[in-house]
């Protein structure tokens, strides 16, 4: 899911001012706020100034406390399932990686998008690709980049979040915030749906949702298997979506997951993260 973290003119993967309600008294949103129900574009000229800002010092301290302040300047690698990750972001430019063998042809495959666009290399050899297989590819690498280091892909300039009050999920109390894009800046899925719960404590992403527009695709992700590398925290996720796959708000989805409404999709794992150095 390509946003703005993917510059080409850079951000998946994936949001507007709407205040939750429910009835269900353990799990009401703190309505305090005043945002409008069921508000589902965000705009930066929006009056609800006040609670952009909660937004991102939600975020910044999120991303503060998980060690990611400095990921403008900072390389790590990373496997995730059957592939090789290497993130590197200096002095303006990034370098997303990926490498693999594939099991049939024996073939190396390394895909490397860049400010520039993405290149892909079999055996060593730069290969000429279509257009449609460059972008797959490309939004491939940066979808998987996009959430290994969530939030911090959240400060990017084109993200516009909103603060949407407390909700409580499994008996812990959890900051809400709605994110939606820039129309100019956000990427081709600007106009796709994302929710963060936070918690209130501790600021450490516990969940998130999202989907395409009119909830197409629906999923809910629940943060595990926190761990500290090098100084910054990496954590696992159990992906979610609904039993029959049908489009559901996201909205919805934590009191489906409460409920237990929702299956298991698969599983987010990244394996043997390091801090490497940053190569000119």
């Amino acid at each position: 899911m390509k946003k703005h973290f993917y510059l080409i003119g850079l951000s998946c993967l994936l949001f507007a001012g709407a205040l939750l309600t429910n009835c269900n008294t353990d799990r009401a949103i703190d309505d305090s706020s005043g945002l409008e129900t069921n508000t589902k574009m965000v705009s930066p000229d929006s009056t609800q100034s006040a609670h952009i800002s909660r937004a991102k010092t939600i975020i910044d301290e999120a991303v503060a406390n998980a060690g990611l302040s400095g990921f403008n300047s900072a390389a790590v690698s990373f496997r995730f399932r059957d592939k090789e990750y290497r993130y590197q972001r200096n002095a303006g430019k990034f370098k997303y990686e990926r490498w693999w063998q594939d099991t049939v042809s024996g073939q190396r495959i390394r895909d490397i998008l860049t400010n520039t666009g993405l290149t892909r290399l079999i055996d060593g050899q730069e290969v000429d690709l279509p257009d449609k297989k460059r972008r797959a590819y490309g939004n491939s690498v940066n979808s998987v980049i996009y959430f290994a280091f969530m939030p911090w892909v959240l400060t990017d300039p084109a993200v516009i979040p909103v603060y949407e009050g407390q909700e409580n999920i499994k008996g812990e109390v959890l900051d809400r915030v709605r994110v939606g894009f820039e129309e100019e800046n956000g990427g081709s899925d600007n106009k796709d749906e994302f929710l963060y719960w936070f918690s209130a404590e501790t600021r450490q992403l516990k969940y998130l949702a999202y989907s395409h527009p009119g909830g197409a695709m629906p999923r809910f992700r629940v943060a595990n298997n926190e761990r500290t590398v090098d100084g910054i925290t990496v954590r696992d996720y159990h992906n979610y979506t609904t039993a029959d796959k049908s489009a559901r708000t996201i909205d919805k989805l934590s009191q489906d997951y409460e409920e237990g409404k929702l299956v298991l999709l698969s599983e987010i794992n990244l394996e043997e993260v390091r801090v490497v150095p940053i190569i000119d």
